[in-house]
């Protein structure tokens, strides 16, 4: 059985789905790993060594910026995108039994290509705007309304209710029912399979020896924008001071940063952290609400402030607030004060935040051994209905 799973170079869509080939590999089949680099990006060493043996091919370029620029310009630049021919001649020359395409409008020319190259195919998320009702992302509708006329254009289904695309044959969303409520968009074929970011290597683990010198006595607060949209030094000063006004200890992930962000002494920084270590240790995290990081946070019980920055995140930001795990803070309305403030609530064990965490964490599972799971079961019965 040869599996097909296609995403980008992203670090939010190749951690989750490093765990999935190896779950899939696990189940006895043969991965073959499809990569959009996402704005140049590529494949490191270390998450090539984390592979192992998957077979790895390149198929084309996707750029993030014009998904916060003009939203007229979508359309065009996906109706001339090679990515959809380059995506359907790689799917013919492997000629995997099924495909799994990572939906994300940034990919939405390999959703094409997937249906042009006749494989049976499937799609995963790594955002939850995939059952989000539409009432909750009007900021996007813009974009996703020209997502959707090309893709049912090219006859990709699309749901109007959450505007996002649709498999005919298998659609899993790594979530727990707890997160996204009962308003969920999943009467149309949409599996909850669990969260991602379960224990496993992943190829992005690195030390983090400053973690040895917080004192356990006091509380601790992480704070990532994450590796793509860090990049907001002023927001990110502002959060990281206001959440040491509370008096706590911060720790906080900031890539290239730290000279330019000129911070007290007793913060600690990092180009890049250990992300779901850090979360056993913190007590609170703030987070731009990618989804990865709000999975790697409820599975580790830590509250989280969300100051959502582009994007799905204030999708995530929504179900966060929503659900109790957190709540979230509009970039335009952080200031130190109103940080320290939200913080400080988060750190109040009167408020429960941690206890219903805790309360979840059955829920939480496996995504990864459930798609596998899944995906071959999915295969096995489209070979048994080939043979009738």
């Amino acid at each position: 059985m040869r599996v097909a799973l296609l995403t980008t170079t992203q670090h939010g869509h190749l951690n989750p789905y490093i765990p999935v080939v190896k779950a899939l590999q696990a189940a006895g089949a043969e991965v073959e790993l499809m990569l959009l680099s996402a704005d140049g990006g590529t494949l490191d060493d270390q998450r090539r060594q984390a592979l192992g043996t998957t077979k790895v091919h390149a198929i084309g370029e996707v750029a993030m910026p014009p998904w916060s620029g003009d939203p007229a310009q979508i359309g065009p630049m996906l109706r001339s995108s090679p990515v959809a021919s380059q995506t359907a001649e790689a799917l013919r020359e492997v000629a995997p039994d099924f495909a799994l395409v990572d939906s994300l409008p940034v990919t939405a020319a390999a959703m094409v290509g997937a249906q042009v190259s006749g494989t049976p195919y499937g799609m995963i998320w790594a955002n939850l705007g995939g059952v989000c009702p539409r009432e909750h992302r009007r900021a996007r509708w813009a974009y996703d309304e020209q997502v959707g006329d090309y893709l049912t254009e090219n006859g990709v289904l699309w749901s109007a209710r959450t505007h996002s695309a649709r498999s005919p044959i298998l659609n899993l969303m790594p979530t727990i029912p707890s997160l996204v409520g009962d308003d969920a968009v999943t009467d149309d074929g949409v599996q909850l399979i669990g969260l991602p970011g379960a224990a496993g290597e992943r190829g992005d683990e690195v030390t983090c020896p400053d973690l040895q010198k917080l004192d356990p006595e006091r509380p601790v607060v992480f704070v990532s924008f994450g590796t793509i949209f860090y990049r907001r030094p002023e927001l990110l000063r502002t959060v990281i001071l206001g959440a040491l006004a509370t008096g706590a200890q911060v720790i906080a992930a900031v890539g290239d940063l730290a000279d330019e962000l000129k911070l007290p002494d007793e913060v600690v920084t990092a180009p890049y952290l250990p992300q779901r270590e850090v979360l056993e240790r913190a007590d609170v995290f703030v987070t731009h609400g990618g989804y990865n990081s709000v999975a790697e946070s409820i599975r580790a019980a830590t509250p989280m402030l969300v100051v959502p920055l582009a994007v799905d995140q204030p999708i995530q930001g929504f179900f966060v607030d929503r659900a109790g795990f957190g709540t979230s803070l509009d970039p335009a309305a952080a200031t130190e004060q109103s940080v320290t403030d939200a913080v400080a609530d988060l750190l109040d064990p009167s408020k429960d935040y941690r206890a219903r965490l805790q309360a979840v964490q059955p829920e939480c599972g496996n995504s990864a051994a459930r798609t596998a799971e899944l995906v071959v079961s999915t295969v096995e019965s489209l070979q048994r209905e080939g043979q009738q």
